[in-house]
C-alpha cells in the first residue's frame, strides 16, 4: 500500500471506520460493522499480502483495500437454566413478564453471564416483551464472543512463509488460524480476557504465546498446554506487550509500571512500544505527555508531546524507515521521524561530531527520486502500462507496413503514374550472354514522370549490366526503351525470370513492381 492503516472505534458520523494515512492526509476510509480491536498485516492465498480487522465477533480479510474474507468467531453455548428459560417460554410454559424476572435473578443472583439476546430483552420497556418473545422463538440464544486482541504467531517453513492469525475472545478463547485458508488449527484458553499477546521462542515451530490479560497477569500458552500457565502478576490492567528479541522473556506494563526486565517511570503507562533491533529498546508513553526511551533500565531520551499518547508504533512510513506515529487521547495522530544516521544503542561518546549541513537538491535530483520512490511502489502497474503502450505501437508499425506493401504491389504511387504505366520486356541472343531491354509506355493522358530509376534483378550466378538505369523523364504517347545485358555464367544456367521495379525519387514505394520470364536456353 505504501501508506498506514489506522482503525478508529468512531469516526466522523460515529461509525467505526478503517482510515488509510498517506503523507498528512486520509486518501480513503472503509466503514466497520463493529469497532475494531486489533489490525495487522496478515498473508494471504500464494503469499499475496493481506490486512486483517478483529472487529467484534470476526476477523475481516482485505486485499487491496477490499473484503476477501470473513472468519467468524465459533459461538458458543449460552448457560443452561438460560436455555432452559428460553426453551419454556417459546412454549409459552411461562409468560414474557416471568421469562424477564427469572433472566434478572440469573444475572443478578447467580452472576450468570447472559447472552445478547437475553440482555436486549432486559433493555426493553414491559410493552414490547411479548413482541420481542414471539420474534425469538426457535431461535435458542449463543454466545457469539467478541474478539479482544489481534496477533500473529511464527511457524516454520523457508523465508517468507506467513504467520499464523491470532485471536483473543472476551471468552478467554485463544484462537489459532491457518495463514492461508483462515481455518482454525488450534485452540487454547485463559481465565482472563487476554489484551495483548507477543510470540515468544524460535519461529520454527516451537514458539509459544505470552498473554497480558485484563485480571492484571501474564500467561503463557502452547501447543503441548492448552490451558494457560501463569508466568507472573503484573500488579495492574496492562496497556502493553513487548517480546525481546532473540526469544526473551516477554515483558508487560500497566499503567503504574511494568513487570519484567523493563523500567518503572515516574507517572503510569499509557502505551509501551519496541525498536526493532539488539539493542533492548523500549518506547514507553506516560500519563503525563512524556515518551521515554528506554535501553535496558537506562534512560535514552524524553519527547515531549501536547497531548496524552495511547498509542505507539515504530517502523516503516513511506520512504523512512525509523517513523514514529503516535495516536493522542485528544484523536490526533502525530508522526516523528528518526535521522537517518541515527545510531541506536550505541554507547555515548564524549565527542560528538557535528551534524552535517543540510543537502540542498536541486529540481533535477528531487524529480528524480520522487520518479524512482513512484516507480518502485507502482512498478507492476507502470510495467503494465508500458506493455500496452508497446503492443499499441507495434500493431501500428504493422498496419503502416501492411498499407505500403500492398500500395507498392497494385502500384500505386504518388502523382498517379505509375496506375497507368506500362512495361515490355524483350530477350535477344543465344549462348551466356543476352540483350535485355525493358520498353516503358506512359499512355497519352497521363502525368508525365520525370526522375525515374529502373531496377533489375536476377538471382545468382547470373549478372546484369548494368543493374540500375535512370530515365530522366516518361512523356504520354512515347515508348522508352532501355537496353541491359545479362549473363549467365561459366555454368549457363537460366535463372528463370528477372524482377523489374520502377522506382521514383522521394516515393517509399516502388511505381510498378514486374517479373519477366526467361526463355530456356
Amino acid at each position: 500500500m505504501g501508506g498506514l492503516v489506522v482503525g478508529v472505534p468512531r469516526g466522523a458520523g460515529g461509525a467505526p471506520l478503517l482510515a488509510v494515512v498517506r503523507g498528512a492526509g486520509v486518501i480513503s476510509s472503509l466503514t466497520l460493522p463493529d469497532p475494531p480491536a486489533g489490525v495487522g498485516a496478515l498473508g494471504g492465498p500464494g503469499g499475496a499480502p493481506a490486512l486483517g480487522v478483529a472487529a467484534g465477533g470476526a476477523l475481516y480479510v482485505y486485499r487491496n483495500l477490499r473484503p476477501f474474507y470473513k472468519f467468524r468467531v465459533p459461538p458458543r453455548d449460552p448457560h443452561p437454566l438460560e436455555r432452559d428459560l428460553w426453551v419454556q417460554a417459546a412454549q409459552d410454559q411461562i409468560d414474557p413478564l416471568m421469562l424477564r424476572e427469572m433472566l434478572e435473578d440469573l444475572r443478578d443472583k447467580a452472576e450468570v453471564k447472559l447472552t445478547a439476546q437475553s440482555l436486549r430483552l432486559l433493555a426493553l420497556p414491559p410493552p414490547d416483551l411479548p413482541q420481542f418473545v414471539a420474534l425469538h422463538k426457535g431461535r435458542p440464544p449463543q454466545h457469539q464472543p467478541v474478539v479482544t486482541c489481534l496477533g500473529a504467531l511464527p511457524r516454520g517453513g523457508p523465508e517468507g512463509t506467513p504467520d499464523c492469525p491470532v485471536l483473543g475472545t472476551e471468552n478467554g478463547d485463544v484462537l489459532i488460524l491457518e495463514p492461508e485458508a483462515f481455518t482454525l488449527l488450534c485452540q487454547g484458553w485463559v481465565p482472563s480476557p487476554p489484551a495483548f499477546l507477543a510470540p515468544r521462542g524460535p519461529g520454527d515451530g516451537r514458539c509459544r504465546l505470552a498473554l497480558a490479560c485484563r485480571d492484571g497477569s501474564l500467561y503463557g500458552l502452547s501447543r503441548a498446554h492448552p490451558r494457560a500457565r501463569p508466568l507472573c502478576a503484573l500488579g495492574s490492567r496492562p496497556v502493553g506487550l513487548l517480546a525481546q528479541e532473540g526469544g526473551g522473556a516477554p515483558c508487560g506494563h500497566g499503567p503504574g509500571g511494568a513487570a519484567g526486565a523493563e523500567p518503572s517511570g515516574p507517572a503510569p503507562v499509557g502505551a509501551a512500544a519496541r525498536l526493532p533491533g539488539g539493542a533492548a529498546l523500549a518506547l514507553l508513553a506516560l500519563e503525563t505527555g512524556e515518551v521515554r526511551l528506554y535501553q535496558g533500565r537506562s534512560l535514552v531520551a524524553v519527547l515531549q508531546t501536547p497531548d496524552v499518547v495511547t498509542g505507539l508504533c515504530f517502523g516503516r512510513y513511506g520512504r523512512e524507515d525509523g517513523s514514529l506515529l503516535m495516536a493522542t487521547r485528544g484523536g490526533a495522530l502525530s508522526i516523528r521521524v528518526l535521522r537517518r544516521r541515527a545510531q541506536l544503542g550505541a554507547p555515548p561518546t564524549a565527542c560528538q561530531a557535528p551534524p552535517p549541513a543540510r543537502l540542498l537538491l536541486p529540481p533535477r535530483t528531487r524529480l528524480f527520486v520522487d520518479s524512482a520512490l513512484r516507480e518502485r511502489e507502482d512498478a507492476s502497474r507502470m510495467f503494465g502500462r508500458f506493455q500496452r503502450e508497446l503492443r499499441a505501437l507495434r500493431l501500428a508499425a504493422t498496419r503502416a507496413h501492411a498499407r505500403a506493401l500492398e500500395a507498392g504491389a497494385g502500384g500505386a504511387g504518388g502523382g498517379g503514374a505509375g496506375s497507368d504505366l506500362h512495361v515490355t520486356a524483350t530477350v535477344r541472343g543465344l549462348g551466356s550472354r543476352l540483350r535485355v531491354t525493358v520498353w516503358l509506355l506512359l499512355p497519352l493522358g497521363g502525368v508525365p514522370a520525370p526522375d525515374l530509376l529502373l531496377v533489375l534483378h536476377c538471382s545468382p550466378p547470373a549478372r546484369l549490366q548494368p543493374p540500375r538505369v535512370k530515365v530522366p523523364l516518361l512523356v504520354p504517347g512515347l515508348s522508352y526503351g532501355v537496353g541491359t545485358w545479362l549473363e549467365l555464367g561459366p555454368s549457363g544456367a537460366n535463372p528463370g525470370h528477372l524482377l523489374v521495379l520502377v522506382l521514383r525519387q522521394g516515393l517509399d514505394v516502388p511505381l510498378l513492381r514486374a517479373q519477366v520470364g526467361l526463355p530456356l536456353s
